[in-house]
């Protein structure tokens, strides 16, 4: 066959102006398929209680928001859910009792963040398979397993974490969600050594590796794409000279199967602050990077041929 364009991103936490746009760029670019490659919720809920006569009240980064008109109320909603953050209205005694009750909180936030993904799939099912263009959308560490319920039963919408897909008549795509160990200890971290027999188990499900397209949502170590701040045991930016000092965080595990299998193109998110690319071998490995909270979506087009990536460009918009 000819040429396959795939519109690649990860790690919009949430934000539903990266994810929109994302599908806009996807009819822009004229892309086959479309690829998200992980930690698609988000990172908090702002309660915004109702005052009474049409009023209500909200902190959103440390400022006070009181919107008192139906218009102003929908602006905040909207900046709210833009930042990736989840808004909920609530009267008064609702908030009471959601703050004195973590369990209550916590099954909110996980209802909120499954219903916005199941509506991001409802919409991109709706935009994509009038022009039969396939979404392949998995989740990342930062997202807890019931998410995965939320892409299940779509036509042009699938999870491609543990799961092969043909991606066109030569290539093959499978993912891996989960990383290495973070300081966070969040939903999808484990050990490199469980990291690196989900990585096995993922390129036994390939008929040809050669070919073939992984996404891996934590870069390889060392691989440039996988450089963040270093932390202190308090989780506090360390500083050096007056610089922020940098170290690379990514899976030895994920190098090791990469260097293995040798697939034509793997896809990583995870490290926000390392958008590029890389060769480890033959294989092209991109990391799309991510500035999700300022409303930019960070993406990458890739051209695939049989044998070979023809090209490849990171965009912004």
């Amino acid at each position: 066959m000819g040429m396959t364009r795939i519109l690649y991103a990860s790690d919009f936490h949430g934000s539903e102006v990266a994810f929109r746009k994302f599908l806009g760029a996807a009819l822009q670019y004229k892309a086959d398929a479309l690829v998200v490659g992980g930690d698609v919720t988000g990172k908090a809920m702002i309660p915004i209680k109702h005052q009474g006569g049409g009023r209500y009240d909200a902190h959103l980064f440390g400022r006070r928001e009181t919107p008192s008109s139906p218009e102003e109320l929908a602006n905040l909603l909207k900046t709210i859910s833009n930042v990736g953050f989840y808004p909920i209205l609530l009267e008064p005694e609702e908030a009471s009792e959601l703050e004195a009750d973590e369990h209550k909180m916590g099954q909110r936030f996980e209802r909120e963040m499954i219903e916005r993904v199941r509506l991001w799939m409802t919409l991109a099912e709706e935009i994509l398979s009038p022009k039969g263009i396939h979404l392949y959308f998995m989740p990342g560490n930062d997202d807890l397993y019931s998410i995965d319920s939320a892409i299940e039963g779509f036509s042009y919408v699938h999870n491609p974490d543990a799961h092969r897909f043909a991606l066109d008549d030569d290539h093959e795509l499978v993912g891996v969600s989960q990383a290495n160990m973070t300081p966070w200890k969040c939903a999808r971290d484990t050990e490199e050594s469980e990291l690196a027999a989900r990585l096995d188990q993922a390129v036994a499900q390939l008929q040809a590796p050669e070919r073939a397209v992984m996404v891996i949502h934590v870069p390889p170590f060392d691989s440039g794409l996988d450089v963040c701040p270093e932390l202190d045991e308090n989780l506090k930016i360390v500083h050096r000279g007056g610089q922020v000092l940098m170290k690379p965080v990514g899976s030895p595990a994920v190098r090791v199967a990469i260097e293995k299998a040798q697939p034509l193109l793997t896809l990583h998110g995870h490290i926000h602050e390392s958008p590029g690319h890389t060769r480890i071998g033959r294989t092209l490995c991109v990391n799309a990077g991510s500035e999700y909270a300022e409303g930019i979506l960070k993406a990458a087009i890739i051209n695939l041929e049989r044998d070979r990536v023809k090209g490849h460009v990171l965009i912004s918009a």
